[in-house]
């Protein structure tokens, strides 16, 4: 925390001349991070925005605020410095340099889209390339072989079709999406089913260490009534008469 006094004394940090002003007339303490406090310490008064301050009492003040000393002065916020500037100043150009690299990367992209060309498909390229002699040769030289591939190729019979469309609908979306919320459904019953044998078995295991408790305490219980019967056997021994022989 920094403190800035103000006055017409000869150490003041912000110094004015008047005979109103104390020779220390008021502080302003400035924390790194957090609000400014004011401190008046003068005869003659503070004022923040037109409020009297109270002696020796700090208050909140900001850098929008009007400060009058004595009702002759007022403080100039220029000279009281700003621990924060270099912070907001690292924050401006970080935030420039970022919005800059951002219309670089969309500039970038813009032209480079505009830029490209249409990509012809490998077929027209290829019949650019071959002469027209070649390409019909070609064709005739293709022509016998499509025909002996559909002279070879077996007639399809009904029954190949039908399975193969029975084969296709087979899948049917909403018989999934049953199946579906079922698996979610059971997987949640068996969850259940066993948060509840669990809850059991921790029911079970409690009553079983109360009843161990209970037994131990029962235990003790006798061993105590035990041991208070056994001093008083011992002295109805010791004043039993026993007559002697004559």
């Amino acid at each position: 925390m920094k403190t800035i006094t103000i006055g017409r004394g000869d150490g003041c940090n912000i110094y004015i001349d008047d005979e109103s002003m104390s020779r220390r007339h008021a502080i302003i303490k400035i924390p790194t991070f957090g609000e400014m406090e004011i401190v008046d310490m003068s005869k003659n008064g503070t004022s923040v925005n037109g409020i009297r301050l109270r002696p020796n009492v700090p208050f909140p003040v900001s850098r929008k605020d009007v400060v009058t000393f004595a009702d002759v002065a007022q403080l100039d916020w220029a000279k009281v410095p700003d621990p924060l500037k270099y912070y907001k100043l690292g924050v401006l150009i970080v935030g420039g340099l970022i919005v800059l690299l951002l219309a670089i990367w969309l500039a970038k992209s813009l032209f480079s889209g505009s830029k490209e060309e249409p990509v012809k498909p490998a077929i027209e390229q290829v019949e650019k390339s071959v002469p027209p002699s070649e390409q019909q040769v070609e064709t005739t030289k293709e022509e016998p072989a499509e025909e002996a591939a559909d002279d070879k190729a077996e007639p399809q019979t009904p029954a190949a079709t039908e399975g193969k469309e029975t084969t296709s609908d087979t899948y049917d979306p909403v018989k999934e999406f049953n199946k579906a919320v079922q698996a979610g459904k059971e997987r949640r019953v068996a969850e259940e089913r066993a948060r509840q044998q669990k809850a059991k078995e921790q029911q079970k295991q409690k009553e079983q260490k109360q009843k161990e408790q209970k037994q131990k305490e029962q235990q003790k219980e006798q061993q105590k009534q035990e041991d208070s019967k056994q001093p008083s056997d011992g002295n109805s021994s010791k004043k039993e008469y026993k007559p002697e022989m004559i």
